[in-house]
């Protein structure tokens, strides 16, 4: 009798540490886990393979611009022009870095949330790279849907180019901090109750 009843338990013990193990998911973006020691939470980045094809080769020919000028400053005499090549360069380098680093997030990137040991912490991962920021749970204040604004720069933020639009957000010690990527309604109201619910 003892033996039926000490391996009943053992079956229940490990239906709950599997029940407890499961994978949920939110759209095709979002999974999640939970654990004995805590939530974890991963939110890939939005990809498209035509767009991503279509970054790519922008990225190839802006590389190629920007060398095939810096080649030929060494050749121009002139002071201006090469005042203006250096200020041309400036411009290309800045989004040279700019398009590199939306391929790279839009080829591997993912948000990695962590909710555990009465902290939050986040993570924008590209290949296994990325610095990890943890905001203690009992500081965390008013975490929310952003509202949507009509605006040329909000349009820009929610474009495939830039890595940007996010659509949840918190304060912590007056700072807003914000989070999921470009993330439709639907998606960001689930996820905004999970983290709520991982939060209590």
């Amino acid at each position: 009798m003892n033996t039926i009843i000490s391996a009943n338990i053992e079956f229940i013990d490990n239906f709950a540490f599997q029940l407890l193990n499961t994978m949920e998911y939110i759209g095709k973006r979002i999974s999640i886990k939970r654990t004995e020691e805590g939530l974890s939470i991963v939110i890939l980045a939005l990809a498209d393979k035509l767009k991503n094809r279509l970054l790519l080769a922008w990225l190839v020919l802006w590389t190629l611009a920007g060398m095939i000028v810096f080649s030929q400053y060494f050749t121009i005499t002139d002071p201006n022009t090469k005042i203006a090549v250096i200020v041309w360069m400036g411009f290309w380098f800045y989004f040279e870095f700019k398009i590199t680093n939306a391929w790279l997030w839009r080829r591997s990137g993912k948000e990695v949330l962590k909710i555990r040991n009465n902290k939050l912490e986040y993570k924008r991962d590209v290949s296994g790279r990325g610095k990890i920021q943890s905001y203690s749970a009992d500081f965390i204040k008013e975490i929310r849907l952003l509202e949507p604004k009509e605006s040329f720069l909000e349009s820009l933020n929610n474009s495939y180019w830039v890595i940007a639009g996010e659509k949840l957000a918190f304060d912590y010690y007056g700072k807003e901090i914000k989070l999921g990527l470009q993330l439709d309604d639907t998606d960001a109201k689930a996820l905004l109750k999970v983290i709520k619910g991982g939060l209590k």
